[in-house]
């Protein structure tokens, strides 16, 4: 249904002269069925998230501090999976004892698919997910040996995995939790990488699942934006669809559907 002039004009209250002008355009051509839909590139996108970076969180671990930092992230497209992905750089931090056990560089992918509710105006993020957590190998990669951690962590002379021996070290400084701290720190005798990080992948995904709960995934329609304004008004659905987040200005037969 059209909108009403006083109704266009508390639209477009916000918006300078010459935004309100191509807004009026742009109205006038989608009633003519001459605008379907308008694209929003990564670039225009970044901008929107740009405040959430750099972020950092904490991991839950058995013994020691754990945290990850993101850095930075750069949008990418599924166009066949109506999906869009944000592929961050990201560091993980272990240290236990003011000791730095771990550390390395990061990729990790979260991806989600985008709607749109007409009522509230509002474009909306939906069934998030964390898809790969990547090592990067670089020089700032850090994994204390084995030799190191036996140590610095338990009596001196040890040169074997003395179950009872390692019980009663790991006491001096943990309580109640010696067998898990135990078995943690064994993780590090492996002098693998990727096996650290192996081990805490689920706990980075459920981290990251943690803070996106608090995180808000929504963008409403801002009357001060022209093409916001527009898609507020007359905007029938939003997808993934030529690597840019297409929203359709109206509802057609061959507007695609999920």
């Amino acid at each position: 249904m059209p909108l009403s002039p006083s109704s266009l004009e508390s639209q477009s209250a916000s918006l300078s002269i010459k935004d309100s002008c191509k807004l009026l355009i742009a109205r006038v051509l989608v009633r003519l069925g001459k605008l379907r839909y308008d694209d929003f590139t990564k670039d225009e996108l970044h901008e929107l998230i740009s405040d959430f970076f750099p972020h950092r969180f904490s991991l839950n671990i058995p013994i020691g501090t754990g945290t990850v930092n993101i850095h930075e992230g750069e949008i990418s497209f599924n166009n066949e999976a109506n999906r869009i992905a944000l592929q961050c750089l990201a560091t993980i931090n272990i240290d236990v004892a003011n000791t730095t056990l771990y550390r390395a560089h990061l990729v990790v992918v979260v991806s989600a698919k985008p709607d749109y509710d007409e009522i509230s105006k509002t474009v909306l993020l939906t069934h998030v997910c964390v898809d790969t957590i990547t090592l990067i190998n670089d020089d700032y990669a850090l994994l204390k040996d084995s030799r190191y951690v036996l140590n610095t962590f338990f009596p001196q002379g040890i040169n074997s995995l003395v179950t009872s021996s390692l019980r009663s070290a790991m006491s001096l400084f943990t309580v109640g939790t010696s067998d898990l701290a135990t078995e943690y720190l064994k993780l590090y005798l492996s002098d693998s990488k990727q096996a650290v990080l192996d081990y805490h992948k689920p706990k980075i995904n459920q981290a990251i699942q943690e803070e996106l709960k608090g995180t808000n995934l929504t963008h409403t329609m801002r009357k001060s934006h022209w093409r916001e304004a527009l898609f507020a008004q007359v905007g029938k659905s939003v997808r993934v669809e030529n690597d840019r987040l297409r929203f359709y200005l109206t509802k057609t037969e061959n507007t695609p559907q999920d």
